[in-house]
């Protein structure tokens, strides 16, 4: 009997202690930060840039975003980061509907291994026709999502806070993901509220359920919905964002955008350690 109950301890070690406590160890959370973060920091601490990525990692910050035009994207790469976002500047407002600008957009994302593009349009132009410019950009964006999911690759429209944008507006953001199948949702947390509409980052989370790909997280103080704060202590929801993504399935990387403090660094510390408590990592 004894020799039989080693055995079972021995399994049960083996796989976790799944079979006596039915418990599995959680994945580390998937966290990543804008490669002009990743940059400042090396400029601050005056180390290379895989000498950033080992102190990221530390931190548990394991990933970057860059825009597609970034000429460092090898070097993030080489590094050891991983590549969990590449966002583009799109210019669909144009004779040709920006096609050559967004093929060369995502042939970036398919050369670099980008599981994921994001997509920001133009801004409306001032005094135009808001709808006939909509239509004339949903075209371009239904384009690139359709050729990115071709490529395997998920594309994604964030709610942004530049207010002449249309993904600064609650509806156009929905008419996206209701008219193009393909497109997915990247959540940034404080966007509407920098919009300063009033409309809640929180309603948009749910609409987009099952569509949210990817996930900024920022914050910002309630006296100026531009001053950013530290995350968790400003206006924005972001301890609901999180749960919230999370319980209707989401478990992509969460970026941390706007790092406040002199020291990038020890914010970057501080606000991972926040993120991986709200989740109960």
């Amino acid at each position: 009997m004894k020799k039989l109950l080693v055995v079972v301890l021995a399994a049960a070690l083996a796989v976790g202690c799944e079979c006596t406590c039915g418990v599995k160890a959680q994945e580390p959370v998937q966290i990543s930060l804008f490669a002009g973060t990743v940059n400042k920091i090396a400029r601050q601490r005056k180390l290379s840039l895989p000498e950033t990525a080992k102190l990221l990692a530390q931190a548990g910050v394991t990933g970057f975003d860059a825009q597609d035009i970034d000429p460092k994207i090898p070097e993030y790469l080489a590094a050891g980061l991983k590549f969990s976002n590449c966002y583009g500047f799109m210019k669909f407002l144009t004779p040709d509907n920006g096609a050559k600008q967004a093929d060369a957009f995502l042939a970036v994302a398919v050369k670099y291994g980008a599981p994921r593009i994001m997509i920001v349009p133009d801004n409306f132009t001032d005094g135009g026709d808001q709808e006939a410019e909509f239509a004339k950009i949903l075209v371009g964006v239904r384009r690139l999502a359709v050729k990115a999911k071709a490529q395997g690759i998920a594309a994604t429209v964030e709610d942004f806070g530049g207010n002449k944008n249309p993904c600064s507006y609650a509806k156009y953001l929905k008419r996206f993901l209701d008219e193009i199948p393909e497109l997915g949702y990247a959540l940034d947390s404080g966007n509407l509220y920098y919009a300063g509409r009033g409309e809640c980052i929180l309603d948009m989370m749910n609409y987009a359920k099952g569509r949210i790909r990817h996930v900024h997280l920022k914050d910002q103080t309630r006296e100026d919905n531009h001053k950013y704060a530290t995350l968790g202590l400003g206006a924005v929801p972001n301890e609901k964002v999180v749960k919230g993504v999370t319980a209707l399935g989401y478990a992509g990387w969460f970026t941390l955008e706007n790092l406040v403090g002199d020291d990038t660094y020890t914010d970057v510390v501080r606000q991972a350690s926040v993120l991986k408590n709200w989740l109960g990592r």
